[in-house]
């Protein structure tokens, strides 16, 4: 307010310079007023308004009151990405997005409910955003499951060529678990929307994101456990010639409410090297907790 307090007594003292000399000025209130010999000249003060101008609920209470009770809340801004945390998903292998069952002759490879992957993401990283959209990377880790429903397990043919192992199905063991375990170091690239109010007028409790991610593996084996004709249990674990692709890429969506999330991903490549392994590509769809 100095500009106003400044602009009174200057023009007080341009009013006091050019009128007669019996001339009065006095300053109240809003108004600065000029009495002469014959007339009264009001003059209204020349600058920002006055809290009270602004706001009438201001005149009948303290400022520490109004501020509190009267000043409108603040409006969101961005607190951070939606990617780090624990996810639990069904993993399933399918012929493409758009026919969910097995290619011909794969059907060997058909899963059970049991089919269950985990991401744990360590972190993620907001690399530019504005109050509701923000572009979002990060870094995770991807196990995926992939549980067989035949007592089958996975072995290279002559050629090198992936193929079932009918052996432990044909010999009459009793195969308790068979299943193909991979596992992924990701890195996302989302686009984010956050959107919604809690009551405090702090957050935006909604969110949406989807776009690309593309992960290295570090791992990958089959397993199958089986109990024998003479009643002894058995494990073996497989880690090589399995011809699995080292890199993979996809797309993913998280559509979520505070730190509950609906997830999907989709890798439209086989999961085996081309031409190596029966074309297969994985979905995972399930629940994601965010930290």
């Amino acid at each position: 307010m100095k500009r106003t307090s400044f602009v009174i007594p200057s023009l007080a003292l341009t009013l006091a310079t050019v009128l007669p000399a019996t001339a009065q000025v006095t300053e109240t209130g809003t108004t600065a007023t000029v009495v002469t010999e014959n007339d009264t000249i009001v003059v209204r003060k020349v600058g920002f308004p006055t809290e009270t101008e602004r706001n009438p609920a201001y005149a009948n209470n303290s400022p520490e009151t109004y501020n509190r009770s009267s000043r409108l809340p603040k409006r969101w801004k961005w607190h951070g990405g939606h990617w780090a945390g624990v996810g639990i998903y069904y993993n399933g292998l399918v012929r493409n997005l758009g026919s969910l069952g097995l290619p011909a002759g794969a059907e060997y490879m058909r899963q059970t409910p049991k089919s269950i992957g985990v991401n744990v993401n360590f972190a993620d990283l907001t690399l530019v955003s504005n109050r509701h959209f923000g572009l979002i990377t990060g870094l995770g880790l991807e196990i995926n499951n992939f549980r067989f429903d035949r007592n089958i397990s996975l072995a290279q043919d002559a050629g090198g060529y992936i193929v079932p192992d009918y052996s432990y199905e044909q010999a009459g063991f009793d195969v308790r678990k068979s299943k193909l375990t991979t596992v992924y170091l990701n890195i996302p690239l989302l686009v984010e929307f956050q959107f919604g109010r809690s009551r405090e007028g702090r957050r935006c409790p909604g969110f949406v994101n989807f776009g690309m991610v593309g992960g290295l593996r570090l791992q990958g084996h089959t397993k199958i456990k089986y109990r024998d004709a003479d009643g002894d249990m058995h494990t073996k674990k497989q880690h090589n010639g399995l011809n699995l692709r080292n890199f993979h890429y996809g797309v993913e969506c998280n559509i979520g409410y505070k730190w509950v999330a609906l997830s999907a991903r989709y890798y439209p490549q086989s999961i085996f090297v081309s031409g190596e392994g029966p074309n297969v590509q994985q979905v995972n769809i399930g629940l994601s907790l965010m930290f």
